[in-house]
């Protein structure tokens, strides 16, 4: 008997339970969105996107996510809508038992401007894809302008995907590649402003301190040749001056070859 009477009991515990569950269920769809929170997690590093502009693209001419029923609040929908946004790399949506809906933004990171050789400007984020320019914020990062043929209106377009015919060097991933090992450089991020590409696909590096211009060449040993460079100017510059030389050119393996101006 004791024993009916226990399972009886909890019995009536989890009906009850599910019975007001699906009773705070029903008045939680039912209630009206009391606010709408926004957090661009990364615009510490970024601004490409500002929460008075997502909060644009997730509220209609004619309606408001503020003060709508909750049941009619598609989170994936809204997702998808931020994330077809070309600054945003990732949106989470939720919501909160407050009657809250928050949109978390990450963006896509800046890693190298590009300058083509037609005067338009845009950037490469750090996987590799195509950012369009935005003029209301420029990133701190590596420009790179001379022969670039690459145009900002190619869609999906990723240096680390494309395919270039006629086995030709793909300028674009040694590029990418050589802003990446700029920027984590320490150093090197804080000297080199610049790249130039020349018209023998030739990178050249303009400094921000010195007169000169250095010959890198291909995306090649770059280890060996930041290495040697390091050298010249820690006992070369140092000592004869930073604006002795115009050129220094590291593309002969084991030695550097430098003009005097």
């Amino acid at each position: 008997m004791k024993r009916f009477l226990k399972i009886l009991f909890w019995a009536a515990v989890i009906a009850y339970y599910f019975l007001a569950w699906g009773f705070v269920s029903e008045r939680r769809r039912g209630q009206p969105c009391t606010s709408v929170e926004i957090t661009v997690v990364d615009s510490l590093r970024s601004r490409f996107v500002t929460a008075k502009d997502i909060s644009r693209m997730v509220d209609n001419r004619t309606q408001k996510i503020a003060g709508i029923r909750f049941d009619s609040i598609h989170t994936s929908r809204i997702r998808q809508r931020l994330e077809d946004f070309a600054p945003i790399r990732r949106a989470d949506i939720y919501k909160t038992v407050n009657g809250a809906v928050h949109i978390d933004v990450t963006q896509r990171t800046p890693v190298l401007r590009v300058i083509n050789r037609y005067g338009e400007s845009f950037y490469l984020d750090e996987r590799g894809a195509l950012l369009r320019h935005s003029g209301r914020y420029c990133a701190h990062v590596p420009v790179a302008n001379g022969y670039i043929n690459l145009r900002p209106e190619q869609k999906n377009y990723n240096v680390l995907t494309a395919e270039v015919a006629g086995g030709k060097r793909n300028i674009m991933r040694e590029l990418f590649e050589l802003a990446g090992y700029i920027n984590d450089n320490r150093f090197w991020k804080a000297q080199i402003q610049q790249i130039y590409v020349n018209e023998d696909g030739d990178f050249e590096l303009i400094p921000l301190v010195g007169a000169h211009v250095i010959v890198f060449g291909a995306f090649d040993k770059p280890e060996a040749k930041f290495s040697k460079l390091e050298s010249f100017y820690r006992h070369g510059l140092n000592v004869k001056g930073w604006n002795t030389y115009d050129v220094i050119n590291l593309k002969y393996e084991g030695q550097i070859v430098a003009t005097k101006r």
